[in-house]
C-alpha cells in the first residue's frame, strides 16, 4: 500500500465513513463529559464513604444529577441537530 489514500473509497463510502467517525467522536465526547460530571458530583457532594448518604449528600447528589441530566439531554439534542444538519447537506 502506498500513497495518501490507502483505502480506495468512492465519494459516498468516504462520506459514510466520515459520518461514522464523527458520530463515534461525538459519542466519546459525551461519555467523557458523563464521566467528568459524575466524578465532579461525587467529589462535590460525598464527604466519605459510609453505609448511606446523609440528607445533605443526598440533596446535593440529586441536584447535581439533575444538572447532569439537563446537560446530557442538551448535548444529545445538539448532536442530533448537528447530524440532521449534516444529513441535510448531502
Amino acid at each position: 500500500m502506498s500513497g495518501n489514500n490507502d483505502l480506495d473509497l468512492d465519494a459516498s463510502s468516504r462520506k459514510e465513513l466520515e459520518s461514522f467517525i464523527e458520530t463515534q467522536q461525538a459519542q466519546t465526547r459525551v461519555q467523557t463529559q458523563v464521566n467528568t460530571l459524575a466524578e465532579m458530583c461525587w467529589d462535590k457532594c460525598v464527604g466519605s464513604i459510609s453505609s448511606g448518604f446523609s440528607r445533605g449528600e443526598r440533596s446535593c447528589l440529586e441536584n447535581c444529577v439533575d444538572r447532569f441530566l439537563d446537560t446530557s439531554l442538551y448535548l444529545v439534542k445538539r448532536i442530533e441537530d448537528e447530524r440532521a444538519a449534516a444529513a441535510g447537506h448531502h
